[in-house]
């Protein structure tokens, strides 16, 4: 009888699988993901250099549409640069100053964001 290790997959079920097989699985994930990684680290500069985007890539990174962060940078003071004529977003920055207007409750969980610009789209 072998070995066998019960893996939870959420929204898929469990998985059983042999010991040598995980270790197989595991050791190809690390190998998938640390070539990943290091492409991903060669695309985004370090923390101390700051990523200017737009409105656009700025909704795409926090799932949040692009006039909601236009309106933010216009009405509540989310910051912002403008570069010519067009208006971009330190990302850092932009985070910073998200989780500083978060609406907490009581046990300090984020609730919504305290500044809710209007959309002019």
């Amino acid at each position: 009888m072998s070995d066998r290790v019960l893996v939870t997959v959420p929204g898929l079920g469990v998985l059983a699988l042999e010991v040598e097989v995980l270790r197989a699985a595991l050791a190809e994930g690390a190998r998938l993901c640390a070539s990943g990684a290091t492409a991903a680290a060669q695309a985004v500069p370090s923390d101390s250099a700051p990523v200017l985007v737009d409105a656009v890539e700025l909704g795409r990174l926090t799932s949040t549409p692009a006039s909601w962060w236009l309106a933010a940078a216009r009405e509540s003071d989310c910051p912002s640069t403008w570069v010519g004529k067009l208006r971009r977003f330190n990302v850092q920055e932009c985070l910073r100053w998200l989780s500083r207007v978060q609406e907490r409750d009581g046990n300090g969980r984020a609730r919504r964001c305290a500044v809710a610009p209007r959309s002019r789209a």
